[in-house]
């Protein structure tokens, strides 16, 4: 018998990401299990040693981005999930599918409820997709789970176009 004691589930704060955190937050309730949002943001500015002659202070700035990032995962979870459930909001910066699989395996996460933004074709080759590199490389089970308006079966040539640029 599967019991789930911490699920994950990771956003980029999108709408594509409401279908996952509906899953999750449905299984929480089901077995009363802390429930973790993650939202992993891009570095901050890495190599500015100046601009305009003034000295940047990188970690101020990571801490400006996380303070920023925090806010919006702060309001993001709390129009979106009940407070019944008490989420705890996680941010990270990094690379996503490396600080998801970091984060999971540190909290021993038993689940992970991540959505798919529904890429097909071309525009999922070139620019790949976090949740595949999640499930092709966590120890932790991954549920991804394909939003409604993201279902599209075939790729289009107006796609292929748009995508090669060739009109």
């Amino acid at each position: 018998m599967v019991h789930l004691k911490k699920i994950l589930v990771p956003t980029d704060l999108s709408e594509y990401s409401l279908a996952a955190m509906e899953f999750a937050s449905t299984l929480a309730i089901m077995y009363a299990a802390k429930l973790y949002v993650l939202h992993v943001t891009g570095e901050a500015i890495p190599l500015l040693p100046s601009m305009h002659g003034m000295d940047i202070d990188i970690d101020v700035l990571k801490h400006r981005v996380q303070t920023d990032a925090t806010r919006e995962v702060e309001r993001f979870v709390h129009q979106r999930i009940s407070p019944d459930l008490r989420p705890i909001s996680v941010i990270r910066i990094g690379h996503p599918a490396v600080e998801i699989k970091r984060f999971a395996e540190e909290e021993q996460i038993d689940l992970v409820v991540m959505a798919t933004h529904g890429r097909t074709g071309l525009s999922h080759m070139l620019i790949g997709s976090v949740a595949e590199k999640l499930v092709r490389t966590s120890n932790i089970p991954v549920l991804t789970v394909k939003p409604q308006g993201a279902r599209s079966p075939l790729i289009t040539r107006e796609e292929v176009e748009d995508n090669l640029h060739l009109r």
